[in-house]
């Protein structure tokens, strides 16, 4: 069923990252990992994981603003504080499996918002078990949502996270691609993969995993 939502709040995190809440207009019934997808106009749908939920009827989500073909993107991100969007959903497919297997989770840019869900779904779960996440960017200007990350690993000391930045060089994070982390001693410690990427950094993370004779059964993916 098509169903209105409300833009309530809009927040700039980088120059073109922006964090969104939305306001349905009933209970919203949903599981973390899920997705909404917005009917804009010429019946054109484009699917968003949710980042979280706030009380029981308030979206957040997190859309990058692209100067490209992909109208839909500045169309949302350029849309005024109470403007009405139609909806459907939620659905879900990428699925956090709620085991006390140790977690690593790689991601890139705005995809990390299903991760991100499943983390915070662990641990409002208590789901015990030790979880990394690891964070590519290509500068640090776009880098966001760090400090909510020190906050949670500081409140958990199962959790940790490291970003990737590709283009320039800092003190503070690693230089280059996450899948440099890849290697027989940094994996050892962990039993699930959970991956959020374009199609290509997936298969080719995966390939260095099965290399290092991780099973597909160990891995799991969501492609954008």
């Amino acid at each position: 069923m098509i169903k209105d939502f409300k833009l309530t709040k809009k927040t700039k995190l980088t120059i073109d990252v922006f964090e969104m809440i939305f306001e349905v207009e009933e209970k919203f019934n949903y599981n973390y990992w899920q997705f909404i997808t917005f009917i804009l106009p010429n019946i054109w749908w484009r699917a968003y994981s949710m980042l979280d939920v706030i009380d029981w009827n308030k979206i957040k989500l997190i859309i990058k603003r692209l100067e490209n073909w992909r109208w839909w993107s500045k169309f949302i991100c350029d849309s005024e504080i109470w403007t009405i969007l139609k909806w459907v959903g939620p659905a879900w497919h990428f699925i956090l499996r709620e085991t006390k297997k140790s977690k690593l989770f790689i991601w890139t840019g705005t995809w990390f918002v299903p991760l991100y869900n499943q983390i915070i779904w662990s641990e409002r779960i208590w789901l015990s078990c030790k979880i990394k996440l690891l964070f590519w960017l290509r500068t640090d200007e776009d880098i966001f949502y760090e400090d909510t990350l020190i906050k949670m690993k500081n409140n958990n000391s199962n959790f940790d996270f490291e970003y990737y930045i590709s283009r320039e060089h800092d003190l503070h994070h690693k230089f280059w691609r996450v899948t440099d982390f890849i290697t027989k001693e940094n994996i050892a410690d962990f039993e699930e993969f959970y991956i959020c990427w374009n199609p290509y950094m997936i298969d080719d993370s995966i390939q260095k995993l099965l290399d290092l004779w991780v099973s597909k059964e160990q891995i799991f993916t969501e492609k954008f």
